[in-house]
């Protein structure tokens, strides 16, 4: 089955489980949108369906806005109650709340309304297929496990699955009151109630035996006080404009949403339904987005990406010492070796943007007791990069699948069509990506002065060196004359694969770009082909190849975005970044909860002001929710220096949706720093309220 659509789909995650339903907050039988409850990659509850006996109800209100819970308030149409008297349409009230965490918690609460007394029947349909995550999206298997007889227990329903994993897996089902009937997954309650009367029940669904305490009304005041606490922990900010307010405050609630934390296993899940697993790309951009805000993301999420690190040559993984993972799977077809992924290490950009993130850590918080622990990672990280991340030795990393069910391509576009040249034909591998080669220079630029503060100078001197002779190299080699601009890629033939993308727009958030080629590079991405109203384009729609719904060829995708837009801010295209930020702003509030998801079609814009939604994208996805963070962080022009116990400002410039901006409690290092912004007509003023611990210097360039 290939998912069709999950547009209107509601979703709750808390943990490693997420509820998927429709509008109305149901899983329909066989539907074809893959709606249900999944833990570990795998569908515990493929049936969720509720209802009066005899018809559906009214819906009037659904929503999920919470992320950890979600409320449809109902109502009956006309019906008759058990005595034969009629029930005008809006005489009961049905609520049902669902609470996720770790369990699934539904509460129903059902008020009688009209002026005499009622009895009627309310139903669930409850089924579970315990299918694979990857099965749910399209991938056939010749042989399942053992779909096991339905089991009532002590007045519970358990569904369970004997996989060929050799694990069982198990949903069980309580109740409170409990059901006058059980029949075949049909499961039905019978309530009498009087004028203005109510009657709760409660359903409890248990994952492999696993019951997280507290339950009830406690769950979710447990919940809400962990999401405060999170959004507590951040740097507080507040502009004139409660749009944007909005906007922000759901991409860090999002953060918090996609947050997992399992013992010492910390991450961001890379976005939920399809990617709710740590991927080593997706995690160590959105903790570097995030940074400004909140940099014990970043810690954590280092600590864990090391944990996964590659320690032997596996082909059927693509694994390779010192690479970092592109995902961890715990479904049942990557438990019997059907797929890859346990974990799979098939990304080219993982390994380089992990020592990104270790290098942009260090200027926010100064931590070399982290990064010290992290030294030996680091280390091998670097030597892949320089070794089996280039295996010709032509000085640029690149890639070419070895696992035979592996990604073709693998940088952040990583279908299969995202690598081509300007005719539209596919680039042929090993493959070396311009915004890889960017990744690369940063981090070997930016680890230096921390390899320094390690005490090993000279690693940190030839890195300096190796970092300036790429970034000759690069700009020779990748510079399209024709075009004016960098080329997507070198095919294996070291030609240039020419399709005007947005993937140079990295090679200005890392700059490898020389400053005189940044102007040119601004100018492609802001032209009409590439810049569609809502965001900078995957790629150009001159090529023969585009399609405003094509995954990677025209879409737009929010992270990809942020990153153009700080890339901007650092070669001194303040109005492009507003630009960018506009548009992005404008998208959001569009958006179901000012929700970014991870991409959007890119259509043209129009008079109409609402982006094509692309029907099957993770809502909430992390990148996406980064790039707010992100982009605010290059308005305000924020460049910390914790070692020298200093933030630089560099030439903030507020949009026109910005008058007033207030930052407090920004951490840089062990210091503190509270900023005030204000814009006039073009000019932004910025005003030092508190610091502690560190100085602030405004400064007119910002250091490459």
């Amino acid at each position: 089955m290939l998912i069709r659509d999950i547009r209107d789909a509601l979703v709750i995650r808390e943990g490693n489980v997420f509820l998927l339903t429709d509008t109305a907050g149901n899983v329909p039988p066989n539907n074809p949108n893959g709606f249900g409850l999944y833990h570990a990659d795998t569908r515990y509850l493929s049936v969720y369906d509720f209802s009066f006996a005899d018809a559906r109800p009214v819906m009037l209100l659904s929503t999920a806005e919470l992320g950890f819970s979600e409320e449809q308030v109902l109502t009956n149409p006309t019906i008759l109650s058990d005595d034969g008297r009629v029930l005008p349409r809006g005489s009961l009230e049905l609520r049902r709340q669902r609470v996720v965490d770790g369990a699934l918690e539904e509460t129903l609460d059902v008020t009688n309304y009209n002026v005499f007394p009622v009895s009627f029947d309310v139903v669930y349909r409850l089924g579970a297929d315990f299918a694979d995550i990857f099965e749910v999206r399209g991938s056939e298997r010749k042989q399942r496990g053992e779909l096991l007889p339905t089991r009532f227990e002590d007045g519970h329903i358990v569904f369970s699955y004997k996989g060929l994993d050799g694990r069982n897996r198990e949903t069980m089902v309580s109740f409170s009151p409990q059901p006058v009937a059980i029949d075949e997954g049909q499961v039905t309650f019978h309530l009498t109630l009087g004028h203005r009367q109510n009657a709760v029940v409660r359903l409890l669904f248990a994952i492999d035996g696993h019951l997280k305490a507290p339950q009830g009304v406690e769950r979710f005041v447990s919940l809400a006080q962990q999401y405060r606490q999170w959004m507590d922990s951040t740097t507080r900010v507040r502009t004139d404009n409660e749009f944007f307010n909005a906007v922000l405050e759901r991409s860090l609630a999002d953060l918090r949403m996609l947050w997992h934390q399992e013992d010492d296993r910390c991450y961001l899940a890379a976005g939920t339904p399809w990617f709710d697993t740590i991927f080593g790309r997706d995690t160590a951009i959105a903790s570097m987005q995030t940074l400004a805000f909140n940099p014990d993301i970043a810690r954590h999420c280092l600590k864990t990406l090391s944990r996964w690190q590659g320690t032997r040559f596996d082909d059927w993984r693509d694994e390779e010492p010192g690479k970092i993972l592109h995902e961890l799977r715990e479904d049942e077809m990557t438990a019997t070796g059907e797929l890859p992924f346990s974990p799979y290490y098939g990304s080219i950009d993982s390994t380089p943007l992990f020592l990104l993130l270790a290098a942009e850590y260090y200027p926010w918080t100064g931590d070399l007791e982290l990064l010290r622990e992290l030294e030996p990672s680091l280390r091998a990280a670097l030597q892949w990069v320089d070794t089996y991340g280039d295996p010709d030795r032509c000085g640029y990393l690149e890639y070419e699948k070895r696992s035979p069910t592996g990604l073709v391509n693998q940088g952040w576009k990583d279908s299969r069509e995202a690598v081509i040249y300007a005719d539209g034909t596919l680039a042929k591998p090993p493959i070396a990506l311009v915004e890889v080669q960017g990744y690369v220079y940063a981090a070997k630029k930016k680890l230096a002065p921390l390899f320094a503060a390690l005490g090993d100078r000279p690693l940190a001197s030839r890195l300096l060196e190796e970092a300036a002779s790429l970034k000759r190299r690069f700009n020779r080699d990748f510079w399209l004359e024709n075009a004016n601009f960098f080329a997507l890629a070198l095919d294996g033939d070291k030609h240039p694969a020419d399709a005007i993308t947005s993937n140079p727009g990295h090679a200005l958030w890392t700059g490898i770009a020389q400053r005189r080629l940044g102007e040119p590079v601004v100018e492609v991405l802001m032209r009409n082909d590439m810049f569609s109203g809502w965001g900078i384009r995957t790629l150009s729609a001159t090529s023969s190849r585009f399609n405003p719904l094509g995954y990677h060829l025209g879409t737009v995708w929010p992270h990809d975005n942020s990153l153009i837009a700080m890339g901007f801010k650092k070669y001194g295209f303040e109005e492009e970044l507003n630009e960018v930020a506009t548009a992005l702003f404008d998208a959001a509030r569009a958006m179901s909860y000012y929700r970014l998801p991870e991409l959007f079609a890119g259509s043209a814009r129009t008079t109409y002001s609402a982006p094509v939604p692309y029907p099957v994208a993770c809502r909430p996805q992390a990148w996406a929710a980064g790039s707010f963070p992100l982009l605010l962080q290059a308005i305000l022009g924020l460049r910390p220096n914790a070692p020298a116990g200093e933030l630089l400002i560099v030439r903030p410039r507020l949009p026109h949706w910005l008058e007033t901006v207030q930052v407090r409690g920004l951490r840089v290092g062990k210091g503190e720093v509270d900023l005030s912004y204000r814009r006039r007509g073009r000019r932004t003023m910025v005003d030092v309220l508190h610091a502690r611990h560190v100085k602030v210097r405004s400064v007119g360039v910002w250091p490459l």
